[in-house]
């Protein structure tokens, strides 16, 4: 049996249904077959914390510390999906939606960002930051508003020279049992992410924006500041804003885990052609839905 879904931009057939994703029709982009398979001869190319990433001949091993492995084809177009006995395929999914289609579509040469992005008012925004800095929390609170996520924790770039489009990738938003709590009263309203058992997932398909969008604006989450005038929007110019989305791209998800002198010059085109805006959360988790509204009015008067 196969499932056709929509997800990154792609066609992607899965032989499982895979979780909160819009179903698709057409010819298939990316292939996943989830079948536990022997581990293939690599060389290691870097360690995080949540990944080995490996060599192999013709493609890249994605090796987890639950030994649940992905195996990915040099052209993208094929992924397989391995996990431990203890384990069931959907478990083994879990890790697609982020850290490894964040590596996929860098394969297929995409800028890639630790960001999210929604429609305000039809204008496309994208929030970047640190982990932990607030993306998904921002993301759901303007999802709670009516207004369509585009992608949430990894944010996908077409260059297209002096603009740069966001592609819409899923409507899962993960979110800690705090921002649950804060958001919708309780985080046993929303279900467990499988692997990560702290985390809870917000689905948001009615409120999904499917397509290829212009940037209008860029919010750059700055540390939480114990500053009575917090939550508040500024704005970002110069070496600050290229700082900021160096910090914020996805190395990872590359074979060497750096940016190579290309992306360089074409985060340097980032920032001199979005304009970039620093969001300043307070240290109260409560007053993050304020930032949310914060970033709305900013769009509204600095940025259409």
């Amino acid at each position: 049996m196969s499932f056709s879904h929509f997800l990154y931009g792609l066609t992607v057939h899965s032989n499982i249904r895979l979780p909160a994703l819009p179903f698709a029709s057409g010819h298939s982009d990316l292939t996943i077959e989830f079948a536990p398979f022997a581990s293939p001869s690599n060389e290691t190319l870097h360690r995080t914390p949540v990944f080995t990433l490996a060599r192999t001949a013709g493609g890249y091993l994605f090796d987890f510390p639950d030994g649940v492995q992905y195996v990915i084809r040099d052209d993208a177009a094929n992924i397989r999906v391995s996990w431990p006995a203890r384990f069931d395929a959907q478990y083994a999914a879990t890790y697609l939606m982020n850290v490894v289609m964040a590596f996929v579509m860098r394969l297929r040469g995409h800028e890639v960002f630790h960001a999210s992005a929604a429609l305000i008012d039809d204008v496309a925004v994208m929030i970047v930051g640190p982990s932990g800095a607030g993306k998904s929390t921002i993301a759901a609170a303007l999802a709670l508003r009516g207004f369509p996520i585009i992608t949430e924790d990894v944010a996908a770039i077409v260059d297209r020279d002096e603009r740069f489009d966001v592609i819409a990738a899923h409507p899962r938003v993960r979110l800690w049992p705090d921002v649950a709590k804060l958001l919708f009263g309780s985080p046993e309203t929303l279900p467990l992410i499988a692997n990560e058992e702290w985390k809870r997932s917000f689905d948001a398909r009615d409120r999904f924006a499917r397509g290829t969008f212009e940037i209008a604006a860029i919010y750059s989450l700055d540390d939480r500041r114990d500053d009575p005038r917090a939550p508040r929007v500024e704005a970002l110019h110069g070496r600050d804003a290229m700082v900021d989305l160096i910090a914020s791209s996805y190395t990872n998800a590359s074979p060497d885990g750096e940016l190579s002198a290309i992306e360089f010059e074409r985060l340097g085109r980032m920032a001199r052609c979005i304009p970039i805006r620093l969001a300043i959360p307070s240290t109260d988790l409560a007053t993050a839905p304020a930032l949310a509204d914060a970033i709305v009015e900013d769009v509204r008067v600095a940025v259409t």
